[in-house]
C-alpha cells in the first residue's frame, strides 16, 4: 500500500497549502511546543510543505522536515533555510540517524501505511524521541458517526472532489480525489487505516511509550466520539 509515494503531486500540495489557515498552524504548534524546552530539536515527519517545521523554526527549535514528495521538501525548502529538510520514507526513518527530544507526526499523516509498517513506524518515532504528539483524523470515534459520502472544497486554485468509503473487512477508508485546476485534471486515492483511540494507545504503548494522553484539540479538550481529530501525546 504505497499510494502515498505519487500522490502529492503539485496539485494536491498546492491545495492543501491553500486549505489550512494560518491561525491553525499556529494554534498547532503552540499545543507542540510547550511539551519540551524552547530550542529542543524536533523531527517532523512527514512534513509535507513544512507549515510546522517552518513556525517551529521560527520560535527557536531546532527542526528536521522528512518528506517523500520531492515538490512538497522543494516548496519547503524556498520556504526556510532554518530547517534541515529530507528527502525520504518514513518507512527508513531508522536510517536516518536521527535524534530529537520531540517527534511530530501531525496534518493527519499516520495510518498510511500497512499495519505492520505503522506499528514499526511508532516504534522508530519511539527510538528518535522520548515526546511524541500524533495528529490524528481517522480514529472510528471521529469518521463513522457521520461518515460523509462526498465532499467539494476549493483551495490554492485547486477544485476538489473527494469520495469516502469505508471497508469494513480491513478497516480502511478510501478516499478517491478528483483534483481540478482550469483544464488540468489529476485522479488519485488515498487508502488510510482507521484505527480506535484505544487501538492506537495500545499500539503507542507496544511502541515503547509509557503513558499516553488524548486530547480533541489543541485547546486540550478530552478526546470523545464525535471528537473531529485526535492528539495523541505519548512519553517513554
Amino acid at each position: 500500500m504505497t499510494w502515498y509515494t505519487s500522490f502529492f503531486t503539485d496539485l494536491a500540495n498546492t491545495f492543501w497549502r491553500g486549505a489550512v489557515p494560518p491561525s491553525f498552524t499556529t494554534a498547532e504548534i503552540d499545543f507542540v511546543a510547550g511539551l519540551v524546552p524552547a530550542g529542543s530539536r524536533v523531527l517532523d515527519a512527514p512534513c509535507g510543505s513544512g507549515r510546522h517545521s517552518v513556525e517551529l523554526a521560527g520560535r527557536g527549535f531546532q527542526v528536521i522536515g522528512l518528506d517523500i514528495s520531492a515538490e512538497a521538501v522543494e516548496h519547503a525548502r524556498a520556504s526556510s533555510s532554518a530547517v534541515d529538510w529530507r528527502l525520504g520514507d518514513v518507512r527508513d526513518l531508522a536510517s536516518e540517524g536521527v535524534v530529537a527530544d520531540l517527534a511530530i507526526c501531525m496534518g493527519n499523516s499516520f495510518g498510511y501505511l500497512e499495519h505492520e509498517e505503522n506499528a514499526r513506524f511508532l516504534a522508530d518515532l519511539g527510538r528518535v524521541a522520548p515526546v511524541l504528539v500524533v495528529d490524528y483524523g481517522c480514529t472510528a470515534e471521529s469518521l463513522l458517526p457521520n461518515l460523509p459520502g462526498e465532499l467539494h472544497m476549493s483551495a490554492g486554485g485547486v477544485d476538489v472532489l473527494a469520495a469516502n468509503t469505508y471497508d469494513v473487512t480491513t478497516g480502511r477508508m478510501l478516499i478517491d480525489f478528483t483534483f481540478r485546476s482550469g483544464e488540468r485534471v489529476e485522479r488519485s486515492t488515498c487508502v488510510q487505516h482507521v484505527y480506535t483511540a484505544g487501538e492506537l494507545s495500545r499500539m503507542l504503548g507496544a511502541a515503547g511509550f509509557s503513558s499516553v494522553e488524548l486530547y480533541g484539540d489543541t485547546d486540550g479538550s478530552a478526546f470523545r466520539v464525535g471528537s473531529g481529530r485526535l492528539l495523541a501525546v505519548a512519553r517513554r
